[in-house]
């Protein structure tokens, strides 16, 4: 992901930046790093998180092409995203057909041994003088 600093970071979020700071930095709904000559720097990854969507156009930051890149690259990270959720839950959804079918055969096989159950005890009537044996 993108690092921009905190003043690019407000005008992606369309807002100020003593409110990014207020609101979102000191309160720790919006981590920062610090790059290697300690300057704030925030991952644009954090801006969509917490705001949802990008407001400031690729001209608000310093360099537009290298938005327009880094915009593509978490679309396509997105993307793949996505595709490995879709598989994840089509995998989950097999499984639950699979177990509902074993849940409906092992029903049918408690059924079957009820109904055995039920005509050993009908059968096993004694006469009351047979109670020895």
């Amino acid at each position: 992901m993108a690092k921009v600093t905190v003043t690019e970071a407000a005008k992606l979020a369309g807002i100020g930046r003593q409110q990014l700071y207020r609101g979102y930095i000191s309160t720790g709904k919006i981590s920062v790093e610090r790059d290697h000559q300690d300057r704030p720097q925030i991952d644009t990854a954090e801006i969509l998180r917490v705001f949802g969507e990008m407001k400031g156009t690729p001209e608000a930051t310093q360099n537009g092409q290298r938005y327009n890149s880094e915009k593509r690259h978490v679309d396509n990270e997105l993307q793949v995203v996505f595709r490995a959720k879709d598989e994840v839950i089509s995998g989950l959804r097999e499984q639950l057909r699979e177990a509902s079918e074993r849940e409906a055969w092992l029903r049918q096989q408690l059924e079957r041994m009820q109904a055995v159950l039920t005509d050993q005890r009908t059968t096993e009537k004694r006469r009351w003088w047979q109670f020895w044996g």
